[in-house]
């Protein structure tokens, strides 16, 4: 049987949760530290996350403690988003592999930064993308790169959610752009323009785009039109102020068919002529990030499933998009 790999965790907010429980139900994995600035948030996630009579993992309110102090192969950051950068160079400095929840970075110099560090030391940097593990969006990928739409020459993109609240001035991190970088566009919707680049497989040129703050001090809606390099184009809506919970809505328009997927109607395409299609995954189950981090490590799979050049693509897309929504012009992809 393999060593367990050591993990620890930096950040211990909602989505650390699922990760430790990720780790937790393995044999080949276990939590040995995690770290975070509010010790009330470290006890009550150990309440919430670890098995009464399991051990405890070791607490430190720094990363620069948690790896100082303990033992560790992997860590899993979990952080505002502008803390990413400088936290994912001391863990790859300190020679740990890391799974990094979005974005990656706010910027595409810091992007590019952790990048090449990772690739100078020879760990694995993955990006918590879950859709990349998601059946449905690998199909949907494959469909397009099978030739099955033809070229693609439109994508239409909608993220709504009610969750104006998170965004209001003092409710959380997320409301502070010193701590998050921005409002809805780099938060929920860097997972979507990842879906948007990612499944097309198409490169951007320049974005043009317009926000609204809504009397916040970050984005909580936002109107992109994107260009790509092969002169197809995009439209990204994303708002924070719908009445739905959650409405995820990505259009794929080909020369010789259409593809739809969506959070609540699924995945479906039609070609040109044929009748419209509900594929299956031909019995494709979900990969989970820190189980893929985790194959990608020990040289199981090639490379992670959502590698770090998504989290730069990503932060140049969205880079453009706030300098174009100060300048008023289209501004490029770079």
């Amino acid at each position: 049987m393999k060593e367990p790999m050591r993990f620890g965790i930096l950040g211990t907010g909602g989505i650390s949760a699922g990760h430790a429980r990720d780790i937790l139900n393995r044999d080949d994995a276990t939590l040995v530290a995690i770290a975070d600035v509010n010790a009330e948030a470290m006890e009550g996630f150990v309440g919430r996350v670890i098995p009464l009579g399991s051990p405890h993992p070791a607490q430190f309110t720094s990363l620069e403690a948690m790896v100082a102090g303990s033992h560790m192969d992997a860590v899993v950051i979990a952080t505002p988003h502008t803390q990413h950068a400088p936290q994912i160079e001391i863990a790859l400095n300190a020679g740990l592999h890391v799974l990094c929840e979005k974005p990656l970075a706010t910027t595409a110099a810091d992007a590019r930064r952790v990048m090449e560090l990772a690739e100078k030391n020879s760990r694995t940097l993955a990006i918590g993308y879950q859709r990349h593990g998601q059946s449905q969006f690998r199909l949907a990928r494959h469909l397009v790169h099978s030739g099955t739409l033809g070229d693609l020459r439109l994508i239409t993109v909608l993220i709504a959610q009610d969750c104006l609240e998170n965004f209001r001035p003092g409710a959380s991190w997320r409301a502070d752009p010193a701590l998050s970088g921005g409002g809805h566009f780099i938060d929920t919707g860097s997972h979507i323009v990842d879906m948007m680049l990612w499944v097309s497989g198409l490169e951007p040129e320049r974005v043009y785009a317009e926000i609204d703050q809504f009397g916040t001090d970050v984005d909580v809606i936002t109107a992109a039109s994107i260009k790509f390099t092969n002169g197809a184009r995009a439209t990204f809506a994303a708002t924070s102020l719908s009445a739905e919970p959650w409405r995820e809505e990505l259009t794929f328009y080909g020369t010789e068919g259409v593809m739809r997927l969506g959070r609540a109607d699924g995945l479906s395409y039609q070609v040109k002529g044929g009748d419209l299609v509900f594929p299956r995954g031909a019995g494709a189950r979900d990969v989970r990030p820190l189980e893929d981090f985790i194959a990608a490590i020990r040289g199981e799979v090639a490379g992670p499933q959502a590698p770090a050049v998504c989290g730069l693509r990503v932060a140049q897309v969205t880079e453009a998009a706030y300098r174009s929504a100060v300048s008023g012009r289209p501004e490029p992809v770079g």
